[in-house]
């Protein structure tokens, strides 16, 4: 334990047992201007103003001599590399164990992406600017620096969960086409998990210290023609909840593979705002009622010209002791077969004959940014084809952490909702947060139902990620199958 050893063995000794103890914390990591969003491959441009804060928020929780960190950022996505190093930097600056953080981010696309090998998949500058790559350098400090202010704000707390529904702000985007296409849209008929499960922690006077709200959809509010940097809806939600609340708000992104807002790709700054709104206030719901701390009933002889009794809520002395503890597995996630050599190159052929003659005719990058989004991971597969054998598999990691009855779940990727329901509808505890893009995103993991549909997730979208192919259909199950062991654990280690 880092810090607050004294404090938490003198709140031990007075009442003979440990408490747990809970802090919060904001840092800003609003990008450099100009820079380049990677949430939508058609942006043509840098942007040169912000909507909102991107922020870094941390949950610190300690019992004993052990510690639970939870973090999330407004990125667009965070590679595993990047996601090592700040759980690393973490470690040095604060001695928390590596295995206790759990890393998210918000998948805003109006963020940024650190990357390893700091590839573009488009915008306004090819290669990465010298103030985006300072940007990626210090993000690992500016998530050390949350910690380590999330730590010294901790107090005795109480934590307790719900959940809400928010219907209709939100869709399955696998929409299917007259002519057998699935393109990004809204299917009415397939699945969208509506939940807002949310985690709220406050201290032994009833003042909130963080609340956790988690919900799956892209923020894509927005479109890639706002030029400006921030957190879309996510910004709104985390305002709503801490004007009601106070407190610190901490958004989760979920399992949002194929779920977009209803009113997505706006021109103008707006609907994120109600989006956002419309959560918090689903978010406050679920947890309203929820009250943290165990409670009595006190009643009070209180005399006039009749007899009164008055009855008050009083909050038991001592609180009970909430189990705290978490877990971590590494998965080997399949990948299906890869293309042929011949069929990559036969592609390439194609695809730069496409850019040169569109190039030749004067089009922007709006449009020769997708056709080189093809071209570089065609002839990246091509030359590690011929240098070595195609990888089978991607190592990913899953995580789960419980804090009395609540419980969150962090998976590595773009998880499809309906994974993500699976997972939290066979959890043991009264609430669980499913949160995808979590300590590293390998890309998207779709149902095996709908690999036969084709279209982007589960045919396309591997190549942002630099994979030799999607994942195998199987790889959600392994992930579901996997997530739900390692809560029913956390369950029964009590």
């Amino acid at each position: 334990m880092r810090g607050n050893t004294g404090l938490i063995l003198a709140v031990a000794n007075e009442r003979g047992i440990t408490v747990l103890l809970a802090g919060s914390s904001v840092v800003n990591i609003d990008p450099p201007l100009p820079s380049d969003p990677q949430g939508f491959v058609r942006r043509a441009f840098a942007v040169r103003d912000s909507l909102d804060e991107c922020q870094v928020r941390a949950l610190v929780l300690t019992i004993g001599g052990m510690e639970m960190v939870i973090l999330t950022a407004d990125l667009a996505n965070i590679d595993s590399y990047f996601a090592d190093r700040i759980r690393s930097t973490i470690v040095s600056t604060t001695g928390i164990d590596y295995d206790s953080i759990l890393l998210n981010v918000s998948h805003s696309h109006a963020g940024l992406w650190p990357r390893k090998n700091h590839e573009k998949l488009h915008g306004e500058f090819s290669e990465l600017t010298p103030a985006e790559a300072v940007y990626f350098e210090k993000l690992p400090f500016d998530f050390a620096s949350a910690v380590v202010k999330a730590l010294a704000h901790q107090r005795p707390a109480r934590v307790s969960g719900g959940t809400g529904v928010a219907k209709g702000i939100a869709v399955n985007r696998r929409e299917r086409t007259e002519d057998g296409r699935t393109i990004l849209g809204w299917n009415k008929e397939n699945f969208i998990d509506e939940e807002v499960p949310t985690i709220r922690i406050d201290d032994y006077d009833g003042k909130a210290i963080a609340t956790v709200v988690g919900f799956g959809c892209h923020p894509v509010s927005l479109s890639g023609e706002v030029p400006l940097s921030g957190s879309d809806f996510i910004g709104p939600l985390r305002n709503q909840v801490e004007l009601i609340r106070g407190g610190i708000c901490l958004f989760l992104q979920g399992a949002a593979g194929n779920i977009l807002p209803l009113e997505a790709f706006c021109d103008q700054p707006g609907p994120e705002v109600a989006m956002g709104n419309r959560l918090g206030i689903e978010a406050i719901h679920a947890v309203v009622d929820v009250e943290p701390r165990e409670m009595e009933i006190q009643r009070i002889e209180y005399g006039s010209v009749t007899p009164i009794a008055l009855y008050r809520k009083r909050p038991v002395n001592p609180q009970p002791v909430q189990p705290m503890g978490s877990r971590r597995k590494v998965l080997q996630l399949p990948l299906n077969p890869p293309m042929t050599i011949s069929e990559m190159e036969e592609e390439l052929v194609i695809k730069r004959t496409d850019y040169v003659g569109k190039s030749g005719s004067g089009a922007g990058r709006d449009i020769l940014n997708p056709i080189g989004y093809h071209i570089n991971w065609l002839a990246k597969m091509i030359t590690w084809s011929r240098e070595s054998s195609l990888p089978t598999h991607v190592e990913g990691e899953i995580w789960a952490g419980r804090i009395g009855d609540v419980a969150i779940l962090g998976s590595p990727g773009e998880i499809f909702s309906e994974i993500g329901f699976q997972v939290r509808q066979a959890s043991p505890f009264r609430t669980t947060i499913f949160a995808g893009y979590c300590q590293g995103v390998l890309g998207y993991v779709s149902t095996r139902a709908e690999y036969p549909f084709g279209g982007y997730e589960p045919s396309v979208a591997q190549r942002g990620y630099g994979h030799p192919a999607p994942f195998a259909p199987e790889a959600g199950e392994l992930i579901a199958a996997e997530s739900i062991a390692l809560l029913n654990e956390l369950y029964q280690a009590k």
